[in-house]
């Protein structure tokens, strides 16, 4: 695909990437100025704040799949937690189960029937962290906790639906007894923890069956436990109804009608809601494909929701993911996720191999750690553009599952030959967290006008860091603009021609191009030696349409953005869904006048049994009113829907404002809601 860049070409090394041998090799050239081609413009001394949010928070993003609890007796040793800890900086997401263990222990109060006896929960001693533990994480783990299937106790009654009980993989049930269920939570939650392990986010049930979400049970269950919770640990967030999926635009976005019901049904009272979000891969052709959730169907998901909020509730709503990641599906799967897939892409490709062989087992694990770190990265990119909502996603990423079952996919480490305990082999899971260490500080503005390429920075002290995934099985080449240094370090992340993991880090002379191949991640760090201090500060104010959730035949919004400051840039956000058969463009108009909408490269991969993506358009500040209205259709007819229209437009800001939290700076919603 060929786009215009937004300043123009120069002429500089150009660092490319190719696979031999399953080993990455630079190669360094010096092409001619091409007009066409990407230009990625980075300003490391004008901070980038996003709803009045600049600052990233490793804690929210870059977890792993633990509860922090017992986390030194699960780690090998020293080094292993240092490596870990130390070197890849990772932090502590999630807890699978509050009620469930503490509850078998719990008789029920003979004197108020229905309900438990707390009484020993009272006298429990709770374990204090090590003097490490707490050094190294701060006062409170930040975690993010939900609780078993069918985990509360018979004697509090059994909430069912005709589905939930024939449901042929789990019949589920809720208890009926919403008090007294709520008051075992907020109990487990205030005796059972202390202040360092205590979760701060609450989901009651972990993907409830889906018929519960249509039921005023499950919201009155959560509206209660949330107020229970709040009296006796005010620090504790409730949420829920934590979904094991978040493809809402699936059936022109009816299946976004079981997160909107439970929303109006606690009144958007909840401290947060919650899904999770999945790739789900498919084999198909010598390619990955299936229903891709991460990066741009993404986008347009969180849009959504904010949306729906501000145009029904007048404000946003926060929003934790407590797993993401991406998995293989066949049928049979093998011992663990993608066993088979695996194996049979390695013995076209290795026919003479050993397929028992340590070696190959790891080559095995290595193509389904591509798949599950991959959408990992997009998701985590997707979700550093909405600080001002999501506030804890979690990597689905373990230390080890050895008491989940030593083959578990989703696994940092495992035993090797999966039996011996004393020899942990490090998985390709860990790239992800190579790949982001030491990623913080302050949003940087960084523009690119490819919508294939998430593009983010950061600077940290001296350290600018520059991410760019290439959410498309083309190659992508982009010319560099505003690296300030000598030098780099560039980190890639990609797959070898035989699709296992590839990873390399190599000091190099800053380049001024850069091509990425189909499907790679890169993050350049660039070190000035001496602090980068901001000059100048551009706010991103989200401004949503009047409506979603919209027929083509009836795509037509509002959206209003606020006048009483510059804007230094701006982009139209159009989520939508079509049929896969469909034309993929669409034809936009804003204010009255056609703009140009670029096909992504990536579109390929979002066609599964849908076609659904988030088109994300530059716009030109001049032309960004008060009250503007976006058009959008086809030339093939009317088939699909639009799921939400919002603006981001970046306002100048004063730097005397600071360092900016979101309650000092979020925009007033009536302002911008199209409404």
């Amino acid at each position: 695909m060929n786009r215009i860049g937004l300043l123009g070409i120069g002429i500089a090394l150009f660092v490319t990437s190719s696979v031999v041998a399953d080993q990455p090799v630079m190669h360094v050239s010096t092409p001619d100025a091409n007009p066409n081609r990407t230009v990625i413009v980075v300003e490391p001394q004008t901070t980038r704040a996003i709803q009045g949010i600049s600052e990233v928070e490793r804690k929210r993003y870059f977890n792993l799949c633990d509860p922090g609890t017992g986390f030194e007796q699960r780690v090998k040793d020293d080094a292993m937690y240092d490596y870990l800890v130390k070197e890849l900086g990772v932090s502590f997401g999630r807890r699978l189960g509050v009620v469930k263990h503490p509850a078998m222990s719990l008789r029920e109060d003979p004197d108020r029937p229905g309900f438990p006896d707390i009484t020993p929960l009272k006298t429990a001693k709770v374990d204090k962290p090590s003097q490490r533990m707490l050094e190294d994480f701060g006062p409170n783990l930040n975690v993010a906790a939900h609780g078993h299937h069918n985990a509360f106790p018979e004697y509090m009654g059994r909430f069912e639906t005709k589905d939930s009980v024939s449901d042929p993989k789990h019949a589920q049930f809720l208890p009926q007894n919403i008090e007294a269920a709520a008051l075992l939570s907020a109990a487990v939650l205030r005796f059972d923890f202390n202040d360092f392990d205590r979760p701060k986010f609450y989901e009651p049930v972990n993907e409830p069956h889906w018929s519960f979400p249509k039921t005023q049970h499950l919201a009155d269950w959560h509206l209660e436990t949330m107020r229970m919770v709040h009296r006796a640990t005010p620090g504790v967030k409730v949420g829920g109804p934590c979904l094991p999926v978040c493809y809402f635009y699936r059936g022109d976005y009816k299946s976004f009608d079981g997160l909107k019901g439970f929303i109006e049904r606690t009144d958007a009272q909840l401290d947060f809601y919650s899904f999770h979000t999945y790739d789900y891969l498919r084999w198909r052709d010598g390619e990955f494909k299936g229903r891709i959730q991460s990066g741009l169907p993404l986008e347009g998901t969180l849009d959504l929701v904010q949306n729906y909020t501000v145009n029904a509730f007048g404000k946003e709503v926060d929003i934790v993911i407590s797993e993401q990641g991406g998995y293989i599906g066949s049928d049979p799967k093998g011992e663990y996720d993608g066993e088979y897939v695996a194996a049979e892409i390695l013995a076209e490709r290795y026919p003479d191999a050993d397929p028992e062989s340590w070696d190959y087992e790891l080559k095995k694990r290595s193509i389904v750690s591509f798949g599950h770190v991959s959408s990992i990265v997009a998701n985590t990119l997707t979700f550093l553009e909405h600080p001002h909502c999501v506030q804890k996603t979690v990597p689905f990423l373990l230390p080890n599952t050895w008491s989940w079952g030593p083959k578990y996919y989703a696994q940092l480490y495992v035993a090797k030959d999966y039996v011996d305990e004393t020899q942990w082999v490090e998985s390709d899971m860990t790239m992800y967290f190579k790949l982001f260490r030491g990623v913080a500080g302050r949003r940087v503005k960084a523009l690119c006008s490819d919508p294939d390429l998430q593009t983010r920075a950061f600077v940290d002290g001296s350290k600018l860091f520059l991410a760019i995934n290439n959410q498309s099985f083309q190659p992508e080449s982009v010319d560099l603009r505003g690296i300030k240094s000598d030098q780099v370090v560039l980190r890639r992340f990609g797959r070898n021609p035989d699709f296992t993991c590839s990873y390399a880090e190599e000091t190099i002379a800053t380049p001024t191009s850069l091509a990425l191949a189909g499907r790679e991640t890169v993050v350049i760090v660039a070190d000035s030696g001496q602090p980068i201090e901001p000059n100048r500060m551009v706010n991103e104010v989200v401004c949503y349409g009047d409506k979603v959730t919209q027929s083509v035949q009836d795509a037509t919004f509002v959206v209003g953005v606020p006048q009483d400051k510059p804007i230094d840039y701006a982009q139209l956000r159009i989520g939508l869904t079509r049929s896969p058969e469909s034309i993929r463009t669409p034809v936009v108009r804003f204010n009255g006048e056609v703009i140009d909408v670029a096909l992504e490269d990536s579109a390929e991969r979002f066609l599964d049994r849908e076609y659904a993506t988030t088109k994300l358009i530059p716009l030109d500040p001049a032309k960004v009113k008060a009250e503007n209205t976006i058009s959008v259709s086809f030339p093939d007819g009317n088939d699909g829907a639009v799921g939400s229209v919002v603006i981001r437009a970046a306002v100048v800001e004063s730097l005397s404002a600071g360092s900016w939290s979101k309650s000092a700076v979020a925009p007033d919603r009536s302002k911008t809601a199209g409404s």
